[in-house]
């Protein structure tokens, strides 16, 4: 039997890289496809959402315009019964003075209960005609929650299904690339070491997307409560937790104190992690960074804002900034996988509040946003 040299070892691992690579590839064209594929879904029923919240808007809109026109046609109706209870009464009592000898009380008493007989009759007929429109408004209203109900729990489980497949080529892709890497580091050429480094980085990638992708759709569909949060006493702990995982940096906040809202402290922590955290990110490349919190009164409500001296974004791209993987600088020069800014946005929607952005290239960037009492609801429930 024939001694397994060097050369052959190192032929079967240049072998197994090259398998390696081509699964790689052929995974990633797998990935591209489902990732597209999911953006296409996303994209039909984010827009069939929209189209059934316009519709409910619309019916909302009719329903009031039909409300005001029967107020409209009661008032109407009951002008007309006073002018012909006041007309009668007139005319009884000219009646009564012309033919006081032929006609007795007993039946002006008749003649006056048949006319008033007859206008509550159609003041009944109104109602009823009210009643039957209300009914059915409430079904149609009924009808689209479970329309809209149905999508979300569809939305869902596909994302949870596409996930749970783009996991596991992801987790042996990573796997035999560290064997390899292990096993055979020191029979690999630097190409082939930078081969698999770059493929477990690709596959640690989008893993990272992955979970950030689910981490957007449990924003939208978790519970919302309501109650005060200490929005400055969150900023300390996250701007604590950033300071940990680079303790080399030295980075200025300015918190501000005392800054409380009304909401979900869990998701507004969510909020504050991605804004704060981008600001850290982005500032990475600056030697005298500074990261502020605050909050200012405008207009009878409060805005809050996270603010940088980092690197900034170009102003004529901002309507991009909250789009779901849209990025303005490459992973390059800062990692992510721009999924954070939508997922703030979401948060910021379903508190009934408003973000924006202000900022210029390398000049830093402000990030605003306020809330509402008038929240949006679960869209679980009805």
């Amino acid at each position: 039997m024939r001694t397994t040299t060097a050369e052959d070892e190192l032929a079967v691992a240049q072998s197994v890289v090259h398998a390696l690579q081509e699964e790689v590839a052929e995974t990633n064209r797998g990935l591209v496809a489902l990732t597209l594929e999911l953006e296409q879904r996303v994209e039909e029923r984010t827009a069939e959402l929209g189209a059934a919240h316009a519709e409910l808007k619309k019916t909302n809109s009719e329903l009031m315009q039909i409300t005001l026109e029967l107020e409209d046609r009661v008032t109407q109706r009951t002008a007309e019964l006073n002018a012909t209870n006041e007309s009668f009464r007139q005319s009884r009592i000219a009646a009564l003075n012309m033919m006081e000898d032929a006609i007795s009380a007993r039946d002006v008493a008749t003649l006056a209960n048949a006319a008033l007989e007859r206008e509550v009759g159609q003041r009944k007929r109104a109602e009823d005609e009210i009643r039957q429109l209300n009914t059915g408004l409430e079904q149609r209203v009924r009808d689209r929650t479970a329309e809209l109900e149905v999508a979300n729990k569809e939305l869902e489980a596909f994302a949870y299904s596409v996930s749970h497949d783009l996991r596991a080529p992801l987790r042996s892709i990573d796997g035999f690339s560290r064997i390899v890497l292990e096993d055979y580091a020191a029979k690999l050429d630097d190409e082939g070491r930078d081969s698999l480094a770059r493929i477990r980085a690709a596959t640690q990638r989008m893993a990272h997307l992955i979970d950030d992708l689910l981490n957007l759709s449990r924003v939208t569909r978790a519970e919302l409560r309501h109650e005060p949060v200490d929005l400055s006493a969150l900023c300390r702990e996250v701007a604590g937790e950033l300071a940990r995982q680079e303790p080399d940096r030295a980075v200025e906040f300015l918190l501000a104190d005392r800054v409380v809202a009304e909401g979900d402290p869990l998701l507004l922590r969510v909020v504050l992690e991605n804004l704060l955290g981008n600001a850290w990110k982005f500032t990475g490349k600056f030697t005298q960074a500074r990261i502020e919190f605050g909050a200012v009164q405008q207009d009878g409500r409060t805005n809050y804002f996270v603010r940088d001296n980092g690197a900034g974004y170009d102003a004529q791209y901002a309507e991009k900034l909250f789009g779901a993987f849209q990025r303005l600088h490459s992973t390059a020069d800062f990692p992510g996988t721009g999924i954070g800014l939508a997922t703030v946005q979401r948060i910021i929607h379903r508190h009934g509040g408003r973000v924006w952005a202000e900022g210029q290239a390398d000049l830093g960037a402000t990030f605003h946003f306020n809330l509402s009492t008038q929240a949006q609801p679960n869209p679980h429930t009805s």
